[in-house]
């Protein structure tokens, strides 16, 4: 059943009472936008904030009789004149800029987040079906790995989360980030407002709009993104888990598991961390437990959802990087194992095809040689890897020929799996 976020969208605030937020923050975001842009109309402003240009026209009219603003400019009446800021208000707003540099959306209320966020979440729940079918439907190109693809489908229809390990070149990275297409869209706003500061839910890095929906009559602080899909590798501290001030934004900015709501968020590389695993882990007991998560803010104690799907992924050897307690609290361990012959086979010929190369069966004897003479496990990404030495050489030979012969094969494995990288004396 598809998903209508267009119902659960707040209706657009008419009074400046609707917006449900210290009108001194919304002032603030007024002087910034003319201090850095200079003179705008109401309706532009209004525009910039995402609210009615009414909303807008009347914290101006405040702003003029406290001498912060006046009429610079403009021709017609109301929302079409210009406003820029005196010398009053140009003091002021550098002061508010000076220590705190956002522009663009108003916040919406720390409670209305809280309040259209658990109701998304509770809606995409009840009226999502993720099985088989589905599986099969948006992992149709996916070359073999169906019985680890289907344990994946078991735990995003769960939503609960997964240990995911195995040799790195198998694609556990890739299969992670596609489990969003499983999951249905989400509303996130694009900032919030915690105690009149403001904290960034929006993300463009991770949240891709979907904007077909008419916003008519509807809050445009709000906006309806695909399932988001957030990557954390070995650069994740424990402060990145924490709400931290984004420098270039200039406001607050939500931690991942946060930004995470509604999508997936991946711990990746677990055990390459500049924090020990068992740090990470004993960080995200609650979120696993209880898809809730504790922040402070200015001394101010704040409980957000964090209901996305969480998945651990490591090339490391599971048992020497975490112990039993991390392990129970993740059902699901998926092995993204080496890939059969057969598998092998079909993503060898899919990338032969892509590179523009003749796919044949006669070099595979010569080449599964070659790893078992040398013990070497198959891994998913060797095709695409040593076919791409094979066309490169092609092109720089300037070789029409695209059939692949026993020669090539040999010549580009040994590039690809030197077997000793070491400098060597010559001795003339």
């Amino acid at each position: 059943m598809s998903i209508d976020l267009k119902t659960m969208i707040p209706k657009e605030p008419d009074q400046l009472l609707d917006i449900k937020i210290d009108p001194e923050v919304i002032i603030n975001l007024i002087l910034k936008d003319l201090y850095v842009h200079g003179k705008k109309t109401p309706r532009a402003l209004g525009k910039s904030l995402r609210l009615k240009s009414d909303i807008i026209q009347k914290l101006i009219n405040e702003l003029k009789q406290q001498e912060f603003v006046g009429m610079v400019g403009g021709s017609g009446m109301g929302s079409d004149y210009q406003f820029g800021l005196y010398p009053k208000g140009t003091e002021r707003a550098k002061q508010i800029y000076e220590r705190d540099t956002y522009i663009g959306a108003a916040p919406v209320s720390f409670d209305e987040y809280i309040r259209v966020s658990k109701l998304v979440l509770d809606t995409n729940k009840k009226n999502t079906v993720i099985n088989r079918k589905l599986l099969d439907d948006k992992f149709s190109k996916y070359l073999g790995y169906k019985d680890v693809l289907v344990q994946i489908g078991q735990a995003v229809c769960a939503r609960k989360p997964a240990f995911v390990f195995g040799f790195p070149g198998n694609g556990k990275t890739f299969l992670c980030s596609s489990v969003v297409k499983l999951l249905p869209p989400m509303l996130v706003p694009y900032a919030v407002d915690v105690g009149n500061q403001l904290v960034r839910i929006f993300d463009p890095s991770c949240h891709i709009l979907i904007d077909t929906i008419d916003m008519d009559g509807l809050d445009q602080r709000w906006v309806a993104v695909q399932p988001p899909m957030i990557t954390a590798g070995g650069e994740l501290t424990l402060a990145d888990l924490e709400v931290t001030y984004n420098k270039k934004f200039g406001c607050f900015d939500a931690p991942p598991q946060v930004k995470a709501n509604g999508g997936v968020l991946l711990i990746d590389d677990l055990g390459r961390q500049r924090c020990g695993v068992d740090e990470i882990f004993n960080r995200f007991i609650i979120p696993l437990e209880n898809k809730v998560d504790y922040l402070v803010l200015g001394g101010q104690r704040m409980e957000v959802p964090t209901d996305g799907i969480i998945l651990f992924s490591t090339n490391l050897d599971p048992m020497k990087i975490v112990d039993d307690a991390f392990l129970r609290r993740l059902p699901y361990k998926i092995n993204v194992r080496n890939p059969h012959a057969d598998e092998y086979k079909l993503i060898w010929k899919a990338s032969a095809t892509s590179l523009g190369l003749t796919y044949a069966d006669t070099i595979f004897d010569y080449l599964f040689d070659l790893y078992k003479r040398d013990k070497r496990g198959l891994r998913a990404v060797h095709p695409r890897d040593v076919l791409t030495i094979i066309r490169d050489r092609k092109r720089f030979m300037e070789v029409a020929d695209v059939a692949i012969n026993n020669q090539e094969i040999q010549e580009a494995y040994d590039i690809y799996f030197v077997s000793k990288l070491t400098l060597v004396e010559t001795i003339t």
